[in-house]
């Protein structure tokens, strides 16, 4: 069987919306890739009560929480409008509008998205001004580990594009995200290109005969270990840019890099997770027929404190007390295994890298050993005799997260989607060295499966088409100017 560990939904926005799946259509991926809806967006589950679950649908989650908290309606009501507006003025990248879209975006568009980002908050601070409900707040926040630790710092504008797409619904692609990153890898060798599997690029090279530094190659170790030069006229940098800058580019002083550093050096890096990876021998749905693929599972006594600043910094809470979601891959055809015995499931909840630093391997094990104790003990509370049927489960932290990413602290989402650097993510090309660019997660728009997908996209169309703005600019006024003229042609004839 296969273990999937990255990749637990994709939120499905609407098409009209969801750029993501625009650039899915464009690349073929639809054609290549299966998509398995999910039944719910999730459920939430209160430990030490008998309240029963709390169930999110997709499509009508409006209805279903003003049916569950109808004194805020009108809040919610407008929670929901503002999510809307949000995924319309984030619908399309510039250079994918159309262009009469493009031509009217001043008007439609653009004025709406430069009042939103001066008037940009804190999703607390957003929820405080709509509603005052505070476990109504706790469910809107439910799966904030899968962006941030803290509310009242998380960037309102990404709360809004990511959850009105996962409420719309969500995806699991067939087989797993490595099926994603196989098709890629296809797409790119049946256009002339070359994709190297176990490579490891160990530097950036500078042409030594131009007076601007300028990127034109990098050498990579393959896996037994041999150095390779390739050479080209673009290099993209997909990793943490303080690897680009402290290892591959190593002999660089920090003053000559400094145009770049500066855009970033107050962001942080400090949400992570630790997720328990587990291989089961029974069909937890038929076992556990009304486990949601899904789960989250909520101390209570966590989700009935006030929802305030004091309160909602998930780091304040003990790790071991931290919510945690309970993954079931057997509630959908995932593909990840073809057997009747072998089925998958993770617990993920979050942590950071400065919870395991300076612990010596004894202290680091035994720790690991008792979370993953903690951890499978109040699953099983949910769900009685679970571990029973679990034959393998290890748990990865943010260290081990870092060992195979090198992202800074372990972190699988680039920089935190704060408020404080929301200005900052735009850079997709260097200003120290020429012909350098990034796509990742520590660009725009940032972390996750979409956000990189997006922020590949961006950098690759920025570099295909440089002069885009210009021409597409200077049609509009062309355009304008004729019809202009075409206006004032009819009025001369009317009058």
């Amino acid at each position: 069987m296969l273990i999937d560990a990255g990749l637990h939904e994709l939120d499905w926005g609407d098409s009209r919306t969801d750029m993501k799946r625009s650039i899915f259509k464009e690349l073929g991926l639809m054609e290549r890739l299966t998509f398995i809806p999910l039944p719910t967006a999730w459920s939430i589950i209160e430990s030490n009560t008998q309240n029963p679950p709390i169930t999110i649908p997709h499509k009508t989650t409006k209805n279903a929480l003003i049916a569950m908290f109808p004194n805020e309606s009108k809040g919610i009501e407008q929670y929901f409008k503002k999510l809307k507006t949000h995924t319309y003025l984030n619908r399309k990248f510039p250079f994918m509008m159309g262009f009469f879209d493009f031509f009217f975006a001043p008007l439609t568009t653009l004025w709406r998205l430069g009042l939103n980002a001066l008037q940009n908050r804190s999703v607390g601070d957003m929820l405080d001004s709509l509603m005052t409900d505070s476990k109504l707040k706790r469910i809107l926040n439910i799966n904030l580990a899968y962006f941030h630790h803290n509310p009242y710092k998380f960037d309102w504008n990404y709360h809004a594009v990511a959850q009105s797409n996962y409420y719309h619904q969500g995806m699991y692609i067939k087989g797993g995200s490595q099926e994603l990153s196989d098709a890629l890898a296809h797409i790119i060798t049946e256009n002339g290109g070359e994709v190297k599997n176990n490579a490891d690029v160990i530097q950036i090279l500078l042409d030594e005969n131009t007076k601007i530094k300028t990127a034109n190659g990098v050498i990579y170790k393959d896996k037994k270990g041999q150095e390779h030069r390739i050479f080209a006229e673009q290099i993209i940098a997909n990793c943490d840019p303080n690897i680009v800058y402290k290892e591959l580019l190593k002999d660089l002083a920090p003053s000559e890099y400094e145009a770049d550093s500066k855009q970033t050096e107050a962001f942080t890096t400090k949400t992570s997770l630790l997720s328990i990876y587990m291989v089961f021998e029974k069909n937890l749905s038929e076992k556990y027929p009304n486990m949601d693929y899904s789960s989250f599972i909520v101390d209570s006594e966590n989700f009935a404190q006030p929802f305030n600043p004091d309160t909602s910094n998930q780091f304040n809470i003990p790790l071991e007390k931290r919510d945690f979601v309970f993954v079931n891959y057997s509630k959908i055809e995932s593909g990840l295994s073809n057997r009747n015995d072998r089925y998958f499931g993770v617990i993920t909840t979050l942590s950071s890298y400065e919870e395991w630093d300076n612990l010596n391997q004894e202290e680091y094990n035994a720790k690991k050993q008792a979370l993953k104790m903690n951890f499978e003990t109040r699953l099983e509370e949910i769900f009685p005799n679970i571990m029973s049927y679990c034959i393998h489960s290890e748990l990865a932290t943010p260290k081990t997260i870092k060992r195979y990413t090198r992202t800074s602290n372990g972190t699988p989402y680039g920089y935190e989607q704060s408020i404080q650097g929301f200005w900052g993510r735009g850079r997709f090309t260097s200003k120290s060295i020429k012909n350098l660019y990034f796509a990742s997660a520590f660009g725009f728009p940032g972390g996750g499966f979409t956000g990189a997908i997006l922020s590949g996209y961006r950098t690759a169309r920025k570099i295909l088409d440089p002069h885009f703005y210009v021409r597409q600019l200077s049609l509009c006024v062309l355009f304008g100017a004729i019809l202009s003229l075409a206006i004032i042609e009819c009025i001369k004839l009317l009058s």
